[in-house]
């Protein structure tokens, strides 16, 4: 197993059902996709609940020779294996702030993880829409981010 990638198992321990810390290769969502494990670190961090600890392990971790990009700081290794656009940010966060009533966990928390997943999910799929903005929409998100922000 590539060192980046067992340093990123070790960094986000993915957990069976069972309660079980499961090898990455092993794990139904990230064994095919490790890029999923840094994309869901990066909506994290968009929307302000990945630990500082964990950016700067990402950050580390020099990811953009696994990925084989010319970037290297973390997020922008991210954004240019992924492809992302520069209105990403916007997409995650006009989300986050919409949706997040939906994202609250047993004890009433806005769950950051389940988000970043789902988000992942929407995002990988041959057809998403996500990061797709008809005429006016761009501006809309914007401005509802900017709301949701004021209003916190």
């Amino acid at each position: 197993m590539n060192r980046t990638i067992l340093l990123a198992v070790m960094l986000f321990a993915a957990v069976s059902a069972k309660g079980e810390t499961v090898s990455i290769q092993d794990h139904p969502r990230y064994g095919e996709n490790p890029i999923y494990l840094f994309f869901e670190a990066y909506v994290q961090d968009v929307i302000g609940f990945l630990p500082k600890e964990k950016s700067d392990s990402i950050q580390n971790m020099n990811i953009q020779k696994v990925f084989g990009t010319q970037a290297s700081e973390w997020h922008a290794v991210i954004e240019e294996k992924l492809h992302l656009s520069s209105n990403v940010d916007t997409a995650i966060l006009d989300l986050w702030y919409r949706n997040r009533e939906h994202f609250k966990s047993e004890s009433g928390e806005y769950d950051p993880v389940w988000f970043s997943q789902i988000f992942t999910d929407e995002y990988m799929k041959d057809d998403s829409q996500v990061d797709v903005w008809p005429e006016g929409a761009l501006e809309a998100a914007k401005e509802r981010i900017k709301q949701a922000q004021s209003a916190n």
